[in-house]
């Protein structure tokens, strides 16, 4: 009979470690370089080495490397090891989550087991039997999407929960007394908890309401008082640097909605994430997008039926897992039940609506759940036997057939990433994969090897910086107009853009490559999904027809939809082409045909409700803007989702009060708009409404001078003076300013280069003097270019001068001011350092070289 236990406990541990080998074997076949979250997981990776190099917790890859106060520094203090053997290596940090999982995994069942066992119980009750429903649910539990996904995600999320596990396996002891050991450990780990994620406090608190209410447990206080402490330590140190922390941006959502508005989002976000808790138990629930949905290709699997029945398949799971919890209340489950409230009551009023948080209560749930049924069965007692059978049978065959849909998923999840690394670059060019596909580190390598140290970088991704070794700075560069482009690289210096390449056809405004006057902005790598493109001076102030066609983003984003119908991203991008082109009526007839199928997305209900606002539907419009202010991750599209809402908002105003309903002339509507998108650089569209102005009988004198006027502008910005002459010398109104000023630039342009163009021709062409009035002609040329938008042509203009006439203070000071707004620190600092020698005095010059050595700062990681 003993050998018959030992052979049934030596089976037990063979299985699950046959579980955990599976496990990280599908967890190894997923790791790549690649990184989902942004700006989390790169953060993490490079500031675990900033804590090995100067033991501070900072942005070492913003300028003056400020303290970092928003995410806690858990997770970077875990990924030393790896950052010692192998600094900024995103699979090595990888291993170090993978590992944690593993831990996860072991932990999960080594707590199922601990629940179920009894010091009351005999040795031969202990040990007699398999633990099969232990196993069951550690298999699911492996086989889950969601565990897959986030073991290989270099996120807090798994080893936060494997801590909670740990926490919970330790108090789970069937016994009234706690070791010095026991404790040592407790305290630990709750300290390194709210590290790891903030919302740890849960657990703390949780702990500390179940240990104060019985003085045998007053000992758990002291890992309870460690673990606050630790936790007012981080508190008081980010207030100290006043810098933007968890509690800040609560009080400030807080402001902003008030009373009422916080209790219907509390409302709504309890909701949302008992919606996101459900789906974590029933993986490919239909409803909202899952979250692995991201890397996968276009095969997502959703499960049969409605939404509702796994809603409540759900409560009955959480339900059950619940009353396990009451039964087993002095062996963790008063901690884990407070937990289960603590972390719902903190998620109600947190700022940010991600269905990510609930990860960490699903092995928590999973594992009161055998307690709670063997509780159950064991209190019917007249069909204990039979309801036994039953209901043993029915969770049995439920598990395997969600263990089938979870085990394809978790193919589709390594088919996907195997797939990418096999096919190389062909992979991004047919399949049209999603972002998340994309390689950001593969472009800071490229920028490491073909830039300069201080040269900086714009991108909204993190990851890029883990390889460049660059100061970056967060940019959202598809949101981002010419106007405020230009700012955030003339504020930044930036020397390189980096963003999705062109199959990802909402990632960068494409017409700015060829058309913005101010810079050339020249793509120079784009691989795995990825572009880096270079800002350039436009010394010609031209635009120009070679990367950029207008109807290519559609036919991509067509391609790409066609390839893969069911991706998220697909559909999103061929629905922001289908508003572009004004094709309202589609979009919004292929948004319908995406709800009949229960896809629910914030940025989805966006577009439709801009759609409604193109045919003027503006009741319809402010529903759906309604309804997207209440899904989840609306916070970043807040700005959106308002000012569509206002918009239609004003639109229905105008039309319920016809009296003050004003009519606009035809010309001067088009002149408007032609204005607007001459602004956005969008020439092409601004001259269609320019013709329109043309082509109208009602059209003013004024009018049609205005309108020649951006004609003539049109054809400098293409490089044709003589034709912009032409234009000019139509307009009636000879007391014009602006064609007067345009008139003056186009003829001193031509003056200045016959000039040059003679003087080049001579022998010696440097080291002549320029006599005052051609200095003043030059002068001048360069201001009118300025103020003309194109300070390219100007620094093109003074650098002939200077070359012409190197003795030249005033030339020289101003190409030195174009050299410094164009980033060209080394010739801008030559400058001004001989100019320092002639002015010793003047302030401008001594703000410039102090700004450029700001500039020359590279970062030391």
């Amino acid at each position: 009979m003993k050998w018959e236990r030992f052979l049934k406990q030596i089976l037990s541990h063979k299985l699950i470690t046959v579980i955990v080998i599976m496990f990280a074997v599908l967890c190894s076949a997923r790791l790549t370089e690649l990184l989902m979250y942004n700006p989390d997981s790169a953060d993490y990776v490079i500031m675990a080495r900033g804590l090995i190099n100067d033991f501070e917790y900072r942005q070492i890859y913003s300028p003056g490397e400020p303290y970092f106060t928003l995410r806690p520094p858990g997770m970077s203090l875990l990924l030393i090891p790896a950052a010692l053997i192998a600094p900024y290596d995103v699979i090595m940090a990888k291993v170090v989550v993978l590992m944690t999982a593993v831990g996860m995994l072991v932990l999960f069942y080594g707590l199922m087991c601990r629940l179920e066992d009894s010091h009351s119980d005999t040795s031969f009750e202990k040990t007699d039997r398999i633990r099969w429903p232990q196993l069951l649910l550690t298999l699911m539990f492996a086989t889950n999407p969601y565990i897959l996904l986030y073991s290989t995600l270099m996120m807090s999320e798994v080893p936060f929960t494997a801590c909670t596990l740990a926490v919970l396996f330790l108090i789970a002891r069937d016994s009234k007394t706690i070791s010095k050991r026991q404790l040592f450990l407790l305290t630990c780990l709750l300290m390194f908890l709210p590290l790891l994620r903030t919302i740890g406090i849960s657990l703390i608190m949780a702990l500390g309401l179940w240990a104060i209410t019985s003085r045998k447990r007053w000992p758990y206080l002291i890992s309870v008082f460690c673990s606050l402490a630790v936790t007012g330590g981080w508190m008081l140190r980010n207030s100290a640097y006043q810098s933007v922390s968890y509690s800040s941006v609560l009080v400030n959502e807080f402001k902003k909605i008030g009373v009422l508005g916080m209790l219907v989002s509390m409302v709504n976000r309890i909701l949302s994430h008992f919606e996101g808790l459900c789906q974590k138990f029933f993986p490919g629930m239909p409803g909202e997008f899952p979250e692995y949905e991201r890397v996968v290709l276009n095969d997502n699997f959703v499960l049969p039926g409605h939404q509702l029945i796994y809603l409540l398949a759900s409560l009955i799971l959480i339900s059950l897992a619940v009353y396990g919890m009451l039964k087993k209340w002095e062996r963790g489950g008063a901690v884990s039940f407070y937990y289960l409230l603590f972390t719902f009551l903190i998620l109600a009023v947190w700022p940010w609506l991600q269905l990510r948080f609930t990860l960490p209560l699903l092995p928590v749930l999973l594992a009161f759940l055998p307690s709670g049924m063997t509780a159950l069965v064991a209190s019917a007692k007249p069909f204990a036997v039979q309801g036994k059978r039953v209901l043993a049978g029915g969770l049995t065959l439920g598990c395997v057939i969600l263990g089938i849909t979870q085990v394809l998923t978790d193919y589709r999840l390594v088919y996907a990433n195997q797939k990418m690394i096999s096919m190389g670059e062909s992979f991004y060019e047919t399949e049209y994969p999603g972002f998340n596909f994309c390689n950001f580190v593969a472009a800071g390598n490229w920028i490491e090897n073909n830039s300069e140290p201080t040269d900086r970088v714009l991108t909204r991704r993190t990851d890029t910086a883990i390889s460049s070794h660059r100061f970056q700075q967060a940019a959202y560069l598809e949101k981002l107009n010419i106007e405020e482009l230009h700012h955030q690289i003339q504020s930044f210096s930036a020397k390189y853009l980096v963003c999705y390449n062109r199959n990802y056809v909402g990632a960068f405004k494409w017409y700015l490559l060829d058309s913005d006057p101010v810079y050339r902005l020249t793509p120079v790598f784009s691989q795995q999904g990825v572009m880096v493109i270079e800002v350039q001076p436009n010394y010609e102030g031209t635009v120009r027809h070679q990367y950029w066609r207008e109807d290519e983003s559609m036919e991509i984003a067509r391609r790409a939809y066609e390839k893969n119908p069911e991706q998220l991203s697909s559909q999103i991008a061929y629905l922001e082409q289908l508003q572009a082109a004004q094709k309202y009526e589609e979009a919004i007839e292929l948004i319908k045909d995406l709800q009949k199928k229960q896809i629910h997305d914030v940025r989805i209900a966006c577009l439709l409700g801009w759609s409604y606002v193109g045919v003027k539907q503006y009741e319809s419009a402010l529903v759906e803007f309604k309804k997207a202010s209440l899904m989840p991750n609306s916070k970043l599209h807040r700005s959106n989702i308002q000012s569509g809402y206002e918009y239609a908002q004003k639109q229905l105003k105008r039309i319920n009060e016809p009296d003050k309903k004003e009519v606009e002339r035809d010309p001067a509507k088009n002149l408007r708009i032609a204005e607007n998108y001459w602004k956005l650089a969008r020439y092409e569209h601004a001259m269609k409404y320019v013709q329109k102005v043309f082509d109208s009988q009602e059209a003013t004198d004024q009018e049609r001078d205005t309108a020649l006027l951006l004609h003539a502008r049109l054809y400098l910005l293409n490089g044709q003076p003589d034709q912009a002459l032409a234009a000019l010398k139509q307009i009636g109104d000879s007391e014009n300013e602006a064609a007067a000023t345009l008139l003056t630039l186009i003829q001193q342009e031509q003056y200045l280069n016959k000039f040059f163009t003679g003087q080049s021709r001579s022998q010696e062409f440097q080291n002549q003097q320029l006599d005052s009035a051609k200095r003043d002609s030059i002068l001048k040329l360069a201001a009118l270019y300025e103020a003309e938008g194109v300070p390219g042509k100007a620094l093109r203009l003074l650098e002939r001068a200077h070359a012409l006439d190197p003795d030249q203070t005033e030339i020289r000071k101003q190409l030195a001011k174009y050299q410094l707004f164009y980033n060209m620190l080394t010739q801008a600092e030559e400058n001004y350092l001989i100019l320092q020698q002639v002015f010793p005095d003047d302030q401008e010059i001594q703000d410039s070289l102090a700004k450029i050595e700001q500039l020359k700062i590279t970062p030391h990681f």
